[in-house]
């Protein structure tokens, strides 16, 4: 897979294949991370579109349907008066209640149901004659009245509903809602700054392929997507995208921030469930999908030798009670926030493969995952990722600034014969900056080595100085 970037972020144009294992270094402050805020957010907007779509689809009717009901705002004095209404789908509108759950992938159905029923449906006598005599009074319920009354609210519910199914089911190629769905995840992934800010008016844009075939193609203007005449939203090669960039996730409760970053465009999209990528790794970490005996059989043989790796430093096993996290080895249990940082990362990446939430249709992106990990543990974690490349076909991005954990990658890869799955990238200014390109470097990797030797080498050179001079003193 492909994706070329052009005036996102810091990067002005730049293409980086994504094929088994992905390597960006450079450094600080030169765009390592956006290609993965911009992956994460491709993917994860899509990623079960449809069944996204009807969720959305069907709380946003619920919530018009419910503005609908309080077009009629004596449904309270006849709640009583049910008996007298026949129809199910009308008691919602004189009672508050439903009769029976409604199936959110036929919504709109019921929705037409409730208008067809609503343009048809005449106050009887029964029920007239009932609040009559229940309440004795009746100068508050004259005919007229309550007939002429009832007219105006069926029109302003009938209004609602036409107009909100209507708009529901507008959109069948959920192109529309796959456009929102983008736009709304990237504006909260790079905090409404997609387009650089030191330059104004200028025009970006994202694509990503796989084997020729466009998955996204967007233009980015004022920092939303504009229309295009070749515009596309989905058909992404990956199913599930993970960001890890803060091993703390593991301590923190998982937790929904509202989408400050809205679109101007109307839609239905839950801007609710739109969150960022530590968020949604804490909802997986802190809430476990029910597994069948036969799914977890077939993860422990799949990921065997993987998970050997990681018992190595790791052997016990993860439980939530309480809405805290256990760690629990021989019996003793830890809580998962007094682990070391270090191993807080080799725990993510465990609770994810015993979750099944790790195959060949998953993206794995870390920002810098040896910031906290011991050279030995570099090692270990390396060979982690190169399996997972190699045994499962999991596809890595991580971005790195260590050269033990560089050579690590590069000694592991040829260890496990993957070098052809292996891409790497070094990030440069273009003359002075701040923008930058991403350069491959797969055939020149010591490119990357002599980068880092650079500065370990000026340290070097002061304290040998520094040394000097002490001698001389």
């Amino acid at each position: 897979m492909n994706i070329q970037l052009k005036n996102i972020g810091i990067i002005q144009d730049s293409a980086i294949e994504i094929n088994g294992l992905t390597v960006i270094t450079g450094k600080n402050n030169s765009g390592k991370t956006t290609v993965g805020k911009v992956l994460y957010s491709l993917i994860d907007s899509v990623a079960n579109m449809k069944q996204k779509s009807i969720n959305d689809r069907y709380n946003y009717a619920i919530a018009q349907l419910e503005k609908a009901c309080e077009c009629f705002p004596f449904h309270l004095v006849i709640r009583r008066g049910r008996e007298f209404i026949e129809n199910e789908c009308m008691k919602i509108f004189f009672t508050g209640e439903y009769e029976e759950e409604i199936s959110p992938d036929k919504i709109d159905l019921y929705l037409l149901d409730l208008i067809q029923e609503l343009e048809y449906f005449e106050i009887s006598e029964e029920p007239y004659n009932y609040i009559l005599e229940r309440f004795q009074r009746p100068s508050a319920f004259k005919r007229e009245n309550t007939y002429e009354k009832f007219e105006i609210y069926r029109e302003e519910a009938l209004a609602i509903l036409s107009t909100t199914k209507e708009y529901i089911t507008s959109d069948p190629e959920l192109t529309n809602y796959a456009k929102q769905s983008v736009n709304s995840t990237l504006a909260l992934e790079f905090n409404g700054q997609i387009q650089p800010v030191a330059l104004g008016g200028v025009k970006s844009y994202i694509e990503m392929n796989n084997n020729g075939e466009a998955c996204f193609k967007i233009n980015i203007e004022n920092n939303e997507i504009s229309e295009s005449a070749d515009i596309v939203y989905w058909n992404s090669p990956y199913k599930t995208v993970y960001f890890i960039d803060n091993p703390f996730v593991l301590d923190e409760p998982a937790f929904r921030k509202k989408n400050k970053y809205t679109t101007t465009n109307i839609s239905f999209v839950n801007e609710s469930r739109i969150v960022t990528h530590d968020n949604k790794l804490k909802f997986v970490l802190n809430f476990a999908r029910p597994m069948s005996i036969f799914e977890e059989g077939v993860i422990d043989e799949r990921y065997k030798l993987i998970k050997e790796k990681i018992d190595a430093i790791l052997p016990g096993e993860f439980t939530v009670k309480d809405g805290e996290r256990f760690y629990v080895n021989d019996n003793v249990k830890l809580n998962a926030g007094n682990l070391a940082t270090g191993s807080k990362m080799f725990s993510i990446i465990k609770i994810l493969l015993e979750r099944g939430e790790i195959d060949e249709n998953t993206l794995l992106i870390l920002d810098e995952p040896e910031s906290h990990l011991h050279p030995k543990w570099q090692n270990l974690f390396v060979e982690i990722m190169i399996l997972l490349v190699k045994e499962i076909g999991c596809h890595v991005l991580l971005t790195t600034h260590s050269s033990h954990f560089m050579l690590a990658v590069d000694a592991y890869m040829r260890k496990y014969n993957i070098t052809d799955l292996c891409n790497f990238y070094q990030t440069e200014y273009i003359g002075d900056g701040p923008f930058v390109s991403y350069k491959c470097v797969n055939d020149s990797l010591n490119l990357i080595y002599e980068d880092f030797v650079t500065y370990l080498s000026d340290i070097k050179l002061m304290r040998n100085q520094s040394l000097l001079n002490d001698d001389v003193e």
